[in-house]
C-alpha cells in the first residue's frame, strides 16, 4: 500500500469520466498516482528569482551585513527542504553569503552560509545552499534574509538569487499530511485495481485532496530592494541599488497570471500582499495602490494584506481558456505621489524596501 506515484503521470481520460460511461480502475488508478504527484511536486518552482545590475548588489562590510530580504510561500509541511542558488562573485576567496529562513508566529530560524566560490563574473556556476526546516512549522509564509560579508580589502558582488522548495521523492510518507493546517491524505498506489473496492472513502478524499492543492501558494510578486550596499568605488560607478519601490516600478513591475477552472469554487480565495516598510515617523503612513486595492501601511518592518480577486481578465484569457491576469503596481496618480522619486527622496520619505504577493 505504498504511496508512490510516476515521475511522468498519465492525466485522466475526461472521456471516461462523464455520464453513461462504465468505471473503469484505469481512470481510477490515474487520480490516485496524480493526486500523490502533485502533492510531491507542485509549487516547487521558482519560489524567489531577481537578477541585479553589474556594481549594484556589492559589499565590501568584513562583517555580516543585512542587505535584502523576501517573503516566500511554505508549499506544504512536508516539503523541507528550500535550495537556494546565487550567483556572485569575489576576486579574493572568503567572502560569505548567509541566508536565514524565518517564521513569523514561531520566531523559529534556519540559516544557510555559502563560501562563494567564483573570483570572476560568471566564472564558473551557482553556489548553492540547503535550509533545512521541520515540518513541526505550521506557518504557511516564511521570511528569508540575505547577509553578506567580503574579506579584507575586497568586495563581494551578487548578480542573481534564485530558490526552489526541493520536491519529494516517491512514496509519500504513511499517514496524514498538511498544506498549512489543511490535510492531504496520500493515496496507496495498489488500492484501486481490478476487482478491488471502490469506496466512497476514496471520493470524499480525492475532493478535500484537489480543494487543499488549488490554495498552494505561489510566488507572483517577490522583490526586494539592497540596503546597506558599499563599495571602495565611487558611488557613481558602486553601491547605488535599488533600495525601494519608486515610481519608475508603477506598471511595470509585476506578473501574468492564470486562474486555473474550478478555482472561483473555493470559499475565501484570496491573494496574500506583504509590504516591508522603512523610514515612517510617529503618525505618518503610506498609501499606494497594488493590484487594484489602496493600501495604507502604518508602520515599519513587514505589512499584511489579504486581497479578494477581482478586475478584468486580459484578452490572453481567450487564449488560454483561463482566467488570465495582472498583478503589479498600478501606474496612477496615487503611487506616483508615494512611491520614491526626485519629489520622494530616500533620505526623507518612507518607502516599500521589499514587496511579496502570493497567490495560487
Amino acid at each position: 500500500m505504498s504511496n508512490s506515484f510516476s515521475t511522468s503521470p498519465t492525466l485522466v481520460d475526461p472521456s471516461r469520466t462523464t455520464a453513461t460511461q462504465t468505471i473503469r480502475s484505469t481512470e481510477i488508478s490515474r487520480l490516485a498516482d496524480l493526486q500523490n504527484y502533485i502533492f510531491a511536486t507542485s509549487g516547487t518552482h521558482n519560489v524567489l528569482s531577481q537578477t541585479y545590475d553589474d556594481s549594484c548588489f556589492i559589499q565590501d562590510a568584513t562583517s555580516f551585513t543585512t542587505m535584502s530580504r523576501w517573503i516566500i510561500p511554505r508549499i506544504s509541511r512536508s516539503h523541507n527542504e528550500l535550495k537556494v542558488r546565487l550567483s556572485a562573485f569575489c576576486s579574493t576567496a572568503g567572502a560569505q553569503v548567509r541566508l536565514t529562513l524565518s517564521f513569523l508566529i514561531s520566531a523559529n530560524t534556519y540559516t544557510a552560509t555559502i563560501t562563494v566560490s567564483d573570483t570572476g563574473r560568471y566564472s564558473s556556476g551557482f553556489d548553492v545552499a540547503t535550509i533545512t526546516t521541520l515540518s513541526s512549522e505550521t506557518e504557511e509564509f516564511a521570511i528569508l534574509t540575505l547577509e553578506a560579508k567580503a574579506p579584507a580589502s575586497d568586495e563581494v558582488e551578487i548578480l542573481g538569487i534564485q530558490a526552489n522548495w526541493s520536491p519529494i521523492s516517491s512514496p509519500l510518507s504513511a499517514g496524514l499530511h498538511y498544506q498549512g493546517t489543511s490535510e492531504f491524505v496520500p493515496v496507496g498506489a495498489n488500492r484501486q485495481g481490478d476487482d478491488l473496492p471502490l469506496t466512497s472513502r476514496f471520493g470524499v478524499d480525492a475532493l478535500n485532496n484537489i480543494e487543499t492543492l488549488r490554495k498552494r501558494g505561489r510566488s507572483l510578486v517577490c522583490w526586494s530592494g539592497v540596503e546597506n550596499a558599499s563599495s571602495s568605488q565611487s558611488i557613481q560607478f558602486a553601491a547605488n541599488p535599488p533600495i525601494g519601490l519608486g515610481v519608475g516600478d508603477a506598471g511595470v513591475l509585476g506578473s501574468i497570471a492564470a486562474l486555473p477552472i474550478g478555482m472561483n469554487e473555493i470559499d475565501g480565495l484570496s491573494i496574500n500582499l506583504f509590504a516591508y516598510v522603512v523610514g515612517l515617523g510617529a503618525g505618518q503612513s503610506i498609501t499606494v495602490e497594488i493590484f487594484n486595492h489602496r493600501m495604507t501601511f502604518s508602520f515599519n518592518g513587514w505589512n499584511s494584506y489579504s486581497l479578494e480577486i477581482f478586475g478584468s481578465d486580459l484578452n490572453l484569457s481567450d487564449e488560454f481558456g483561463l482566467s488570465v491576469y495582472r498583478v503589479e503596481i498600478n501606474n496612477n496618480d496615487t503611487n506616483l505621489q508615494s512611491l520614491l522619486s526626485f519629489n520622494n527622496p530616500v533620505s526623507s520619505s518612507p518607502y516599500i524596501s521589499s514587496l511579496s504577493i502570493i497567490g495560487v
